[in-house]
């Protein structure tokens, strides 16, 4: 006997547009995070187990 194959979910009027609306602003904010403190820390650890 064969299983059935669910439907894939569609996003339509209203729906689909706020949810690009979403990814266009997650996309234009992606690099906002500054790692820059915690990467000079990781490595002044990293160097002080090396010696």
């Amino acid at each position: 006997m064969a299983t059935a194959i669910k439907n894939i979910p569609v996003l339509k009027k209203e729906a689909a547009s706020t949810f690009n609306e979403k990814i266009e602003k997650n996309i234009a904010n992606r690099a906002s995070v500054d790692f820059s403190k915690k990467v000079s820390i990781s490595s002044k650890i990293l160097a002080k187990a090396k010696s």
